[in-house]
């Protein structure tokens, strides 16, 4: 491990360590279930505590606004993974390209089929010209768009409400990026 990813993680410890006495701890809520209330005040399931004290992992602007529920916090690809994705994706159409600033963008398209909170197609508008990000379900598609413009790229991605498998057909595109969610805590 580099000694740059060490110093974040223990800088991530401190901070997470610091958090501690803030987070509110709630027996039950009125459905039985067990609940914490961030130091912000949010109210979230005991058992989405583990995501939300890595929430810098999953938008390293969570503290500019991002949006993201209850879906969102075991759905969403941490952002190093989806930035690397990203790069990946992007080199092979510019393979000289080693950062963001030297992509040549061309007319490189890539399609996100289940865009969630806009994760991946947040990274993928940092390396690629333009994004379409699928979701079928409006709350989280609008929270997509709402994070896209915390990172400053929304102008590069088009978001649309709907099925990916109906919308498939009619889609142009260079590349398909498919990571369904999965469902589970």
């Amino acid at each position: 491990m580099s000694r740059k990813r060490k110093a974040n993680r223990r800088k991530t410890h401190d901070v997470q360590q610091a958090i501690e006495p803030l987070v509110k701890r709630s027996k039950s809520n009125e459905d039985g279930a067990s609940t914490f209330t961030t130091p912000q005040g949010q109210v979230l399931p005991s058992c989405l505590e583990k995501y939300w004290r890595r929430r810098h992992d999953f938008f390293h602007k969570y503290d500019e606004g991002i949006q993201i529920d209850e879906v969102g916090w075991y759905s969403v690809t941490h952002e190093v993974i989806a930035e690397d994705t990203a790069a990946r994706v992007a080199q092979l159409y510019s393979p000289t390209a080693q950062s963001s600033e030297e992509m040549d963008f061309g007319r490189l398209c890539v399609v996100d089929a289940f865009c969630g909170v806009g994760g991946n197609a947040i990274k993928f508008a940092t390396w690629c010209e333009h994004v379409i990000a699928i979701d079928i379900d409006p709350v989280r598609l609008e929270m997509a768009r709402h994070n896209a413009q915390v990172y400053g790229v929304a102008d590069r991605i088009e978001f649309i409400l709907g099925d990916f498998y109906e919308l498939a057909p009619m889609l142009k595109a260079d590349v398909v990026y498919l990571s369904p969610p999965w469902g589970g805590v």
